[in-house]
């Protein structure tokens, strides 16, 4: 006769509870769930909801939620190089009072800078990230390859010629979230001078500039080429398992990863039988020193519509933990963090991380970062004259 009340009291403890929503559980980096079921068990006055995280959709999400006003998202994985489309439109919560000398202390020298606007910290990383290739040495020694620490672009492409000319696989794959990576390191590296670096990633440089132009055509020239796999219009539109399962089966030569996915890429790897993986640098049209890669780091914000921005706060720091970032670096992330973790991240996944220039030009609008990162290179192989159009109408604020 009393389970009727027992029921009721548990629903209405349960009601009682703050409920934190969470964007952050990306579902093929397995410490996220871990860390979910920690938080359920270490704040057990919050009801905690996490949903699934996709790049593809974590803005759109973000918007809707923000817009719609029936539901608060209260912590969110993004980019803090990359804060400009919430902060722009008041999305993202100031924290800057809540960065107390305990919290603070937790981070190398800098690391707070990348999230910070106007003075003001909106975002707080936990990794750092840049591109990077798994190479199968045994395909490139069926070719007659070297496998080299770094290529020049023209390296790149003898080595991706003699791949599909002596061997069944292709030459490299890379996920449909990350094709646009090629196109937005070439906009970085093609530049004669630090100063014109830096004025086409504020916006003051054509896209129709003979120089970008050339680079652009020597990215595209690839997928024309067939060399990305399964070829043609397809090798745009590849999932994160599509490409690893291709890897996996030696059906493509080179993988496109990134640096904090890598330890445990090299584990799958060895799991599906193959032992001579190696970690090599993104191919590179650098000139005169300026040998830049896109990158930043991983991170979060609070938006500002949160309602329990305290219990908000108090999630991020255990999100930004000794504990947690510890979980991190044993999977193989790079930690900007000045905390003493032990793991087997090594100076394989972190080598490159002095050449990262987190500035880029698709930072100037969110149309102009959605476009470069979901539809440019696709959109360059289909009709070449009609992105580069789209690209000087956003330039110009269109």
């Amino acid at each position: 006769m009393g389970t009727a009340g027992s029921d009721g009291n548990a629903g209405a403890a349960e009601e009682e509870k703050i409920t934190i929503r969470l964007l952050i559980d990306e579902q093929n980096v397995p410490y996220y769930q871990e860390i979910v079921r920690e938080m359920e068990i270490m704040f057990p006055e919050y009801h905690i909801i996490s949903e699934p995280w996709e790049q593809m959709q974590a803005e759109k999400r973000v918007k809707t939620a923000f817009a719609s006003g029936a539901e608060t998202i209260d912590v969110v994985k993004w980019f803090p190089n990359q804060m400009g489309t919430f902060i722009s439109s008041g999305m993202a919560l100031d924290l800057t009072p809540y960065m107390d000398e305990e919290w603070s202390s937790i981070w190398s020298e800098h690391a707070l800078e990348i999230g910070t606007y106007g003075g003001k910290l909106y975002s707080v990383p936990n990794t750092t990230v840049y591109p990077m290739i798994e190479v199968n040495e045994d395909i490139f020694r069926q070719a007659g390859v070297e496998v080299k620490e770094g290529w020049n672009w023209q390296e790149f492409e003898d080595a991706c010629q003699k791949i599909q000319e002596r061997t069944g696989a292709f030459p490299f794959g890379i996920r449909d979230t990350r094709v646009c990576w090629m196109m937005r390191n070439a906009m970085l590296q093609v530049w004669p001078s630090e100063s014109q670096t830096e004025l086409f990633c504020e916006g003051e440089i054509s896209f129709r500039n003979k120089r970008l132009v050339g680079a652009l055509d020597k990215v595209n020239e690839l997928f024309v080429r067939n060399y990305a796999y399964p070829g043609g219009a397809a090798a745009f539109s590849q999932t994160n398992e599509q490409i690893k399962d291709a890897f996996a089966n030696g059906e493509i030569a080179m993988m496109f990863n990134v640096n904090s996915n890598g330890m445990q890429s090299l584990r799958d790897m060895e799991a599906a039988g193959w032992e001579n993986i190696r970690i090599v640098n993104y191919p590179t049209m650098y000139q005169a020193g300026r040998n830049y890669i896109l990158g930043g780091c991983d991170g979060y914000f609070i938006p500002s519509n949160t309602a329990h921005p305290d219990a908000a706060v108090k999630v991020l720091k255990y999100l930004t933990s000794k504990r947690v970032f510890q979980k991190q670096a044993e999977y193989g992330d790079v930690i900007p963090t000045k905390a003493e973790l032990s793991g087997e991240t090594t100076e394989e996944f972190s080598k490159d991380s002095a050449r990262v220039y987190s500035r880029e030009v698709m930072n100037l609008s969110s149309q102009m970062y959605d476009y470069i990162n979901n539809d440019l290179a696709s959109g360059y192989y289909k009709n070449k004259e009609n992105a580069l159009k789209k690209l000087e109408q956003l330039r110009a604020g269109e």
